[in-house]
């Protein structure tokens, strides 16, 4: 040690000793900076050596390259030791106070603290500033003058920083660019396109166009429109009604749910009408797959409503075979809806020709994943009978907290109770996979109560005999006591039933 201290001196020790303690600390404790912390710990090293080199030589004293080496592994220590401290104040103290700058204002104060630690350098090393000031302002109109864009590019940098037209996270348009803005910094700004690409926009480029700030992180919503062509054939009430229901009910992820998206019609064509879904966008950084979740829900949306979207007009010509494919595909939904039926035991008591009917009027109707199928403690008249997917069945508490308490598949069905009684929804339903349902309304159902009032009887008896064997599981009830429970219970659905469907 007492050799060391001979060679180096005791601050010399003691200054490099604490920036390799401090790149040991800080890169365990910011892992983030360990590039820049491994960078200044090499420049320590390499200062180290050169300084070791000049005590070999004879020292500074002997002059030229000693004295030369000297400065410039004086140098390399200043600069790592202003790189450690700049990981510890930017990625380590600000961050522990809640607060931050921007990369611009982090490189601006570490090129002051660069160009100062390199004056006290030369300064201590004997040499006179006052020449060193002169040359300089020689060399800097010389490159001033090579590199005007480059200088126009870093000033660009400056003003947009002062002026804070945009910050990180903005959604802006320059020219042809369009992004979100990920970084300002001294020669470019970067913007992230909404196909996920990087734009490198150079500063002089924004200080020469105009600038459209299309949205701003700190407002956090940004208006959005999605069009779509409809047929004529369907109503302007029912089409607006369809979409806006499913964007308010149940919006996306990234459209905010205040202000209330909306529906309007946007446009008259010759073959249809021209809507289109307003809604303001939460999430910058994926616009276009916000639009493309918003356009896959009011597809869901039209085609449980029966809505047909338009398609471009065209002459189609039908042949024979044409027909018989068409006859055969009929034949073959009404033998998929006949077997759905079957599934449901509440219609286990229909004869052939009643399920006919009612399969007759059957609605398809698709859901997308994770789209709500029914909300607990809505009213909903109306059955699903899931052909194809899954679902989850959701009881949701007060707080907001859910839990799932089944999982439905092909052949199971939900919403009886609000078909036959008019219930609210005991629960919620969410696809879990893109699932195709076939919907019983009401009025459809109406018609063949109609026919065989009887029939509620029968529906009745079943269903009370479902809910009391399940309470009796439940509530382990057991001989007359669970027969009591289940006349009582059947007398109660009747009447319901005969009261809600006017029979």
């Amino acid at each position: 040690m007492q050799n060391i201290s001979a060679i180096f001196g005791p601050w010399i020790i003691g200054f490099y000793a604490a920036v390799l303690l401090s790149v040991l600390a800080l890169a365990r404790a910011v892992p983030g900076g360990r590039k820049r912390l491994g960078g200044a710990a090499l420049m320590a090293l390499f200062s180290i050596a050169g300084l070791l080199v000049v005590r070999l030589m004879g020292g500074p004293a002997a002059g030229g390259l000693p004295k030369l080496t000297e400065l410039i592994a004086r140098l390399l220590g200043v600069v790592a030791a202003i790189n450690v401290a700049g990981v510890f104040g930017f990625s380590l103290a600000l961050p522990r106070l809640g607060t931050g700058v921007s990369k611009f204002v982090e490189d601006l104060i570490l090129a002051a603290a660069y160009l100062l630690g390199g004056l006290a350098v030369v300064s201590a090393s004997g040499a006179d500033l006052s020449g060193v000031l002169a040359t300089s302002a020689v060399v800097t109109g010389v490159v001033a003058f090579s590199l005007q864009d480059t200088l126009g590019n870093i000033i660009g940098g400056m003003v947009l920083q002062l002026e804070s037209s945009f910050q990180p996270g903005d959604w802006i348009r320059v020219e042809e660019h369009e992004g979100v803005v990920r970084e300002i910094r001294w020669r470019q700004t970067t913007l992230e396109t909404l196909v996920g690409d990087v734009k490198i926009v150079p500063n002089i480029l924004i200080m020469k166009s105009p600038v459209t700030v299309l949205g701003r992180a700190a407002a956090g919503k940004r208006f959005r429109a999605v069009s779509f062509p409809v047929y004529y054939d369907s109503a302007p009430g029912e089409v607006i009604a369809a979409v806006a229901g499913a964007l308010r009910e149940d919006p996306p992820a990234g459209v905010a749910s205040a202000p209330l998206p909306d529906c309007v019609i946007k446009d008259f064509q010759p073959n249809s009408a021209v809507y289109e879904a307003r809604y303001f966008l939460t999430d910058f950084n994926a616009p276009g797959g916000v639009d493309a979740a918003v356009r896959a829900r009011i597809y869901y949306a039209l085609t449980r409503a029966g809505i047909k979207i338009s398609v471009p007009s065209r002459a189609i010509i039908v042949s024979e075979a044409a027909k018989e494919v068409a006859e055969k595909s009929a034949r073959e939904e009404q033998a998929r809806r006949l077997a759905a039926l079957e599934g449901v035991y509440l219609f286990k008591a229909l004869n052939p020709e009643e399920k006919a009917l009612l399969a007759a009027r059957l609605r398809p109707t698709p859901f997308q994943t994770g789209e709500q199928m029914t909300r607990q403690g809505d009213r909903a008249y109306w059955l699903y009978i899931i052909h194809r997917g899954s679902a989850e069945v959701r009881v949701y508490s007060e707080g907001g907290a859910y839990r799932t308490v089944k999982v439905l598949g092909p052949g199971d069905f939900l919403g009886e109770m609000g078909l036959l009684t008019g219930e609210p929804r005991a629960a919620t339903v969410v696809a879990a996979a893109e699932t195709r349902c076939y919907r019983l309304d009401r009025d459809s159902f109406r018609d063949v109560l109609a026919g065989r009032p009887e029939m509620a009887e029968m529906i009745a008896a079943t269903l009370a005999k479902r809910r009391t064997e399940l309470d009796a599981v439940r509530e382990r009830l057991a001989g007359e006591e669970a027969a009591r429970g289940l006349a009582v219970d059947e007398r109660d659905l009747l009447s319901r039933i005969k009261d809600f469907f006017k029979i």
